[in-house]
């Protein structure tokens, strides 16, 4: 029986140990669309893209003395000392993307949430409220976006708080209090340094040179960063009406985040594009980064005959 005793109390004395508490900062990055690349792409090439994306996190997460917990498909959870590590490996996740020609090309964007706080690790995994939070952080997150809130920020040095905003409160599952959710603000040619400043910071967050042309059934349409978000669906309240029996009532919207227009699509049979370089793209409750110029066409294939086209061209004056 002591035999047995000291066995079972060596055992819960492990098993103790094995569980260990202590501060992190639990990062989520997805990549968007993914469901779009295994549409046009097929499995294996598509897979070959996600993983090139999910190798470029993971180099930015051991760059920032981070670790990888685990992927899941289309996404990878790392954990992080401390909140500035995990902000600024978040925003070089961003622009290695960009700087990726292959990704840059194939339009490929990551959304991101994160947040510090208590975690439980055991046998290299972790959990805990914090998880739970960094989770609906990448839930609240768009493409090219980082997602964070006001405890998180108040865990950074004052020069990289200074690239945040706050984005209003929010309720989040298994808090009783709504939290104020913040954005961290970043930019593909702009360092931290750079962004420090808030003049910078106000520069950034306009880029007030920035237009979207349109133009459908003969009339032009010009967008600018400081406008609403723009509407389109056959609702006779959206911003360009489009009449057709395949298009939603709430079809798509235009936004401009980070410097860009964004199609954000809401329908049931999704969004086609046609690039000026050729190539073809099909998103269906996803984002797509709008650049230079081509064709929208809300459900249904673009066919040049077809008088519902919308073009689009993105212009800096």
């Amino acid at each position: 029986m002591k035999l047995k005793l000291g066995s079972l109390i060596a055992g819960l004395t492990e098993r103790g140990a094995a569980h260990q508490q202590v501060a992190a900062t639990v990062l989520f990055a997805d990549i968007c669309g993914s469901t779009r690349l295994f549409e046009q792409y097929g499995d294996v090439r598509a897979r070959e893209i996600e993983t090139r994306v999910l190798d470029a996190l993971t180099a930015k997460t051991s760059a920032h003395g981070g670790e990888v917990i685990k992927t899941i498909g289309d996404e990878i959870m790392s954990r992080f000392a401390d909140a500035e590590s995990a902000v600024r490996a978040a925003c070089e996740m961003h622009q290695a993307l960009k700087d990726d020609p292959e990704l840059a090309r194939l339009n490929i964007a990551i959304k991101i949430g994160l947040h510090h706080g208590p975690v439980l690790v055991e046998n290299n995994d972790v959990f805990g409220d914090a998880v739970n939070v960094a989770a609906r952080m990448v839930s609240l997150s768009k493409g090219e976006q980082i997602i964070t809130n006001r405890e998180t920020v108040e865990q950074l040095p004052e020069e990289i708080a200074r690239m945040t905003r706050s984005l209003g409160q929010s309720q989040v599952r298994g808090k009783q209090e709504e939290i104020e959710i913040c954005e961290v603000i970043w930019h593909d040619s702009t360092s931290l340094t750079q962004m420090a400043s808030g003049q910078h910071q106000e520069e950034l967050r306009n880029l007030l040179f920035a237009r979207l042309l349109l133009e459908y059934r003969g009339k032009a349409l010009e967008l600018a960063p400081a406008a609403q978000t723009f509407t389109m669906g056959r609702g006779e309240r959206s911003s360009l009406v489009v009449d057709r029996e395949l298009v939603s009532r709430s079809h798509a919207d235009i936004e401009f985040r980070q410097g860009k227009f964004i199609l954000v699509d809401h329908s049931t049979n999704g969004t086609y594009l046609l690039l000026e370089n050729g190539a073809r793209f099909f998103v269906r409750r996803e984002e797509f980064t709008l650049h230079d110029r081509g064709i929208i066409c809300l459900g249904q294939a673009v066919v040049e005959d077809n008088p519902d086209l919308i073009r689009y061209q993105c212009v800096h004056l």
